[in-house]
């Protein structure tokens, strides 16, 4: 693919993303759901308005100054395990789950933190034990996304999340999972990590072109997701959630393009998904 192609490429999808925001604003739109049922009655009712106020925190705040303009939904499920009442402020050890309902989830068992009914949270910058969690899987969140719009264009959320962990560790709480949260973002900004997060950018862009019927274009981004494919380490946990979530899509698109070669190649390359591949093989004239 020459310069003038990409360009071109990256002009035209780019011109989609502004088409699109005029009907949609960016913001991320979450549902939060508290469990309390291993708690005694009275620490029941000092989390009776913690979801509303959690929605709030999140649905009210700008998390973003990207161009690209959409909804981003989210629901967190909050279970709290256990709550030691104190005379001030109660601590509190929950588990919470997170999931955009497609490609992202994330679950964390080491959540510790103190509350006080009537509590108001702000985004002041400051480290708290209980938002800090929220922040940090959503900066995680939205990098995922903006890896899908430009090429590694959510390492800033990335870096934010890194920049939560930072504070963590002038916190009471370092050791309530934030060493292992720390080493977790470590990762994904790892030089290791680049071809994986490049992948989805190279999918979404195929995506779009098969949508208008560019084959020509979406056939180049397939090829080049079957180059990234070959040099990256088949044992990453990482490459096999790439594989779960996209290999229909890539055999159906292959096979419509008619690009056998290419997706024998995948099939070799992905042997846990080999008889979907073999099945859109034998669909090619």
């Amino acid at each position: 693919m020459n310069r003038s192609s990409v360009i071109l490429i990256t002009g035209c999808f780019i011109t989609l993303c502004l088409a699109a925001s005029q009907a949609l604003c960016q913001k991320l739109v979450a549902t939060v759901n508290v469990n309390t049922e291993k708690l005694i009655q009275e620490s029941r009712e000092k989390l009776a308005n913690l979801s509303s106020e959690l929605e709030r925190y999140i649905n009210d705040y700008d998390w973003t100054d990207n161009e690209y303009r959409y909804e981003i939904p989210l629901q967190v499920d909050v279970f709290f395990e256990r709550a030691q009442p104190t005379s001030f402020e109660d601590r509190y050890d929950a588990v919470i789950v997170l999931s955009n309902a497609t490609d992202f989830q994330a679950s964390d068992r080491r959540w510790a933190f103190t509350y006080m009914q009537g509590s108001q949270f702000t985004h002041s910058g400051q480290f708290h034990p209980l938002t800090g969690m929220l922040d940090f899987y959503i900066y995680i969140l939205l990098g995922q996304e903006y890896d899908k719009l430009a090429k590694l264009g959510g390492t800033e959320y990335y870096k934010k999340a890194s920049k939560i962990v930072q504070l963590s560790k002038f916190s009471e709480f370092y050791q309530s999972g934030w060493k292992e949260r720390e080493s977790h973002i470590q990762q994904i900004l790892s030089d290791e990590r680049v071809p994986l997060r490049e992948l989805e950018y190279f999918f979404v862009q195929a995506k779009q072109w098969m949508r208008l019927d560019n084959r020509k274009t979406a056939g180049q981004y397939l090829r080049v997701i079957l180059i990234r494919l070959r040099k990256i380490n088949p044992e990453l946990k990482e490459l096999n959630r790439f594989y779960q979530l996209h290999h229909l899509d890539m055999a159906r698109w292959l096979s419509l393009l008619g690009m056998r070669q290419e997706l024998e190649e995948l099939s070799r390359l992905n042997p846990d998904n080999a008889v979907t591949y073999r099945q859109f093989i034998e669909q090619i004239p």
